[in-house]
């Protein structure tokens, strides 16, 4: 029962793909007379955060530049389109090349589309520079898509199945259960988990924003050596760009330092600019290869390793990602309810090829 419950504690702490309450003291409407520069701080739709000039968001504003992250998210093989907006004049602080700090008024979406229909668009705004512990310098809110697709509501509370589909929106509680783990060593940077230095170094969309084009903009405060790709991976094998890419983009917003999870399972599964040297000494391999399950998995032996060289069948990590139990065992915890073929697949390869 103690397993159990601690695997419940560590598994919901990134969130699930149940929708929640929003029970944190959110506003949930447009009319509650909140407002962000003398706006509603929840458009009624999703054309009133800025991303469209029309309401089925087929012209997208030349505000809001495109960016495609490196390394995927896996969202139950949904398709996604992503713009961000940084406000004038300013300026992302990249001091600290592995978690960027943002400046206020930063603006990102991110729309969903689910066996071809669009189902929702997220965004999030930034209201004012981290605290500590305040947790509402961002604000984080969805938007469901009609069946016309011509239209959208803004969603605070979350929905199930929407258009028909299997996708669900979640609360606001879950967006913040997510970024909100990524805080940096000061816990005053991070939250935005898709656009960053590892995920931008690689040729980004026409018109859009990269690394390089951060770079020649003039949007960095601090910018990187060299020139582009500035963080090669090149001391990785293939096999390990993709594996370690997957950690990354899929686990590293919980598994990470500057998260609460870390105090109980202490694993690390970002990718760090630092830390490149080869795939055995990048945080992922140091904190999973061979290395004994805090909590116990109860297909395993207790003392299980999370990862074993060459033998999937016992290694946890592995194991997890495999399991279909959503609501306790499976990995990653957040935003599916299906099993990642071609991930599952990777690790298994990485793990094969394990030295």
């Amino acid at each position: 029962m103690r397993t159990i419950l601690a695997l419940l504690l560590v598994g919901s702490a990134c969130g699930d793909n149940h929708v929640a309450g929003d029970a944190n003291g959110s506003h949930d409407s447009a009319t509650d007379g909140t407002t962000i520069d003398g706006n509603p701080l929840t458009p009624d739709t999703l054309a009133g955060t800025g991303l469209c000039l029309d309401a089925g968001c087929q012209q997208i504003s030349t505000d809001a530049r495109a960016y495609t992250p490196r390394f995927a998210l896996w969202s139950d093989g949904a398709s996604k389109r992503r713009w961000i907006y940084l406000p004038p004049g300013t300026q992302i602080d990249t001091s600290d090349m592995n978690y960027w700090k943002f400046p206020i008024g930063t603006k990102l979406w991110k729309e969903f589309t689910r066996d071809g229909t669009r189902v929702e668009t997220r965004y999030i705004v930034k209201l004012a520079d981290e605290g500590i512990t305040s947790g509402t310098s961002w604000y984080y809110v969805s938007y469901a898509w009609n069946a016309a697709q011509d239209a959208t509501t803004a969603v605070t509370q979350g929905a199930m199945n929407v258009n028909g589909t299997q996708h669900d929106i979640p609360s606001r509680t879950d967006c913040r259960a997510c970024h909100e783990r990524l805080a940096g060593p000061d816990h005053q940077r991070g939250r935005i988990l898709g656009f960053g230095a590892i995920q931008l170094d690689t040729a980004g969309p026409s018109g859009g924003y990269d690394l390089a084009t951060l770079v020649a903009e003039n949007k960095l405060t601090v910018n990187p050596t060299g020139a582009a790709p500035y963080f090669p991976l090149t001391n990785l094998t293939a096999h390990e760009q993709t594996a370690y890419g997957y950690f990354h983009a899929n686990c590293g917003h919980c598994h990470n330092p500057t998260s609460q999870v870390h105090d109980t399972v202490g694993l690390e599964f970002r990718l760090l600019t630092t830390a490149l040297a080869s795939g055995t000494t990048v945080p992922a391999y140091l904190t999973t290869v061979n290395v004994t399950e805090a909590l116990g998995y109860p297909s395993l032996p207790l003392g299980s390793k999370i990862v074993v060289p060459h033998d999937t069948a016992n290694s946890v990590l592995y194991q997890r990602m495999n399991d279909t139990n959503f609501i306790v065992y499976h990995m990653p915890a957040l935003g599916t309810e299906m099993t990642d073929p071609t991930g599952t697949a990777t690790i298994a390869t990485w793990i094969g090829d394990l030295p």
